[in-house]
């Protein structure tokens, strides 16, 4: 369990359930993933908070968080594709 304040709010993460999470969407169908993308954009803030992924990476036009937040509002008139957004959901939050 890792415990974290913020702005004087207690958190407490698992990070086996986090690390469990990971591997439930990366094991999902596009169509699974595209229903619960707004989960998968939860997923990807916490991992980046936790690995410590700087801001300029993971909410840049190619970072992570960014990406799934196209995916969500802009669908398939996104520039990436949704292969390589899946592709990018796995390299960048892995975890050990």
């Amino acid at each position: 369990m890792m415990e974290y304040i913020v702005d004087g709010k207690h958190f407490i993460l698992s990070y086996q359930e986090i690390r469990e999470h990971y591997s439930i969407f990366c094991g999902l169908t596009d169509q699974e993933f595209k229903i619960r993308l707004p989960e998968a954009i939860h997923l990807a803030c916490v991992i980046c908070f936790l690995k410590e992924i700087p801001t300029y990476i993971c909410l840049s036009d190619c970072g992570i968080v960014h990406e799934l937040a196209h995916a969500l509002t802009i669908g398939e008139n996104n520039t990436t594709t949704f292969s390589e957004i899946r592709k990018l959901f796995e390299e960048q939050l892995k975890l050990s």
